[in-house]
């Protein structure tokens, strides 16, 4: 199997996968596959996009997918095909860049908000794009950087935190030169020239340029204070699921905060240039989603999580020699606990008691490394099976027409 291991991972957790959506489909949940069902949410207004072209609040979603799809004359099913097959295929080059165990390739590929690949999103063309930069970023090859980075513009709004993540990466990475400089330039007029083909697109539909600034100010994203108990769309389960996203985006925060001011335990840790401008990313979005929407964290689970640098976060963390004593757990363990009153996990006993799950669920990711390899080993087992049946509740979700993000 070492030879052609990630495909045969790739394609078993695949066969498995349609297996049981299939099965679900055929006893639990009938017509749940229907075509229609997967046009909900954004997914409407990407349908709506590719065959009427922009219109009004549309401009806020980029043309990279919807441009695709009408390229490809694709079906509903046909693109869903087309984005499972992207994402395959993407992250299997990923995965060949990393030192990886096939019990984490499986947890990679678990992860829940992975469902949004199997739907009519821009989530596997932006994998794909965001794949080629960091393959670009630990190969040193300007010209995949500056094509991953044009690719990710035109698909997602991104580059508001890819510019200054990237910026980021490089003062971290490397010492402060001509070179630097003028790569650094190139960037920056690559995301230039993509926000201005963006801006062409939609100006030859509308006759309006770059209208999507206004369009966000309209739904309310705008520069504010957060307001307390934080909340999502949807309530209860996505809330926390929104909310376990941030508690990661602030960890990577602190890891960039704390490599960046050299703190004495960190001085003799190397990032990577991808793991920095990954874990800058994940900060960043963070804080957008936290400061520009009013304490509402909509959709902040898919920008985290639906992205390769979450890969690439838990990668370097897996290869660490971090081994946590008990102490350092129950610390751990009492600290995402407390996260929650931010969410006004206090307000009922069933509320604790679901944020509690949710602790225990999240602190998996401390006991993968205890000094233990059966406890690390059952850790990594129990989260997949927690993440394979989430995946396809959050699917399942959807297709019912229920928001997830």
């Amino acid at each position: 199997m070492s030879r052609y291991r990630e495909i045969k991972i790739l394609l078993l957790y695949s066969l498995c996968f349609i297996i049981l959506l299939f099965s679900l489909n055929q006893f639990f949940f009938l017509n749940i596959l229907d075509e229609q069902n997967f046009l909900h949410w954004d997914a409407a207004h990407y349908d709506w996009i590719r065959n009427f072209g922009y219109k009004d609040f549309r401009v806020a979603f980029f043309p990279l997918f919807p441009m695709l799809w009408k390229i490809s004359s694709l079906s509903v099913y046909g693109v869903v095909l087309l984005n499972s097959f992207v994402l395959l295929v993407s992250f299997y080059f990923l995965i060949k860049t990393l030192t990886v165990s096939p019990l984490e390739i499986i947890l990679y590929l678990s992860i829940p908000s992975f469902c949004f690949f199997l739907l009519p999103y821009s989530e596997s063309v932006f994998f794909a794009s965001s794949t080629i930069l960091i393959i670009g970023l630990k190969s040193k090859r300007i010209w995949l950087i500056l094509l991953g980075l044009f690719l990710s513009t035109l698909s997602r709004p991104a580059f508001t935190i890819f510019v200054p993540a990237i910026i980021i990466a490089e003062l971290l990475s490397e010492e402060i030169n001509k070179k630097m400089l003028f790569r650094i330039m190139l960037y920056l007029l690559t995301v230039l020239f993509g926000i201005l083909f963006v801006g062409m697109i939609q100006h030859y539909y509308t006759g309006i340029w770059f209208n999507f600034f206004e369009v966000q100010k309209g739904w309310g994203n705008k520069l504010q204070i957060p307001n307390l108990p934080l909340t999502s769309w949807a309530g209860g389960l996505i809330v926390r699921l929104d909310g376990a996203a941030m508690l990661l985006g602030i960890i990577a925060g602190i890891m960039i905060s704390f490599y960046a001011l050299k703190v004495k335990f960190m001085r003799h840790l190397f990032m990577p240039k991808e793991v920095v401008f990954s874990l800058s990313y994940i900060a960043g979005i963070t804080l957008s989603v936290l400061l520009f929407r009013g304490g509402s964290l909509f959709s902040l689970n898919r920008f985290v999580f639906a992205a390769p640098f979450i890969i690439i976060a838990g990668n370097f963390y897996m290869n660490q020699k971090i081994i946590f004593n008990k102490g350092q757990m129950v610390i751990g363990f009492v600290s995402i606990f407390a996260f929650w009153l931010l969410f006004g996990s206090y307000v009922h006993i069933q509320t604790l008691l679901k944020y509690l799950l949710l602790s225990v669920y999240l602190f998996l990711l401390v006991t993968v490394k205890a000094n233990n390899k059966i406890v690390s080993k059952v850790s990594i087992i129990i989260f997949i099976t927690i993440n394979i049946i989430f995946q396809f509740i959050f699917l399942i979700r959807f297709l019912r027409g229920e928001w997830v993000g």
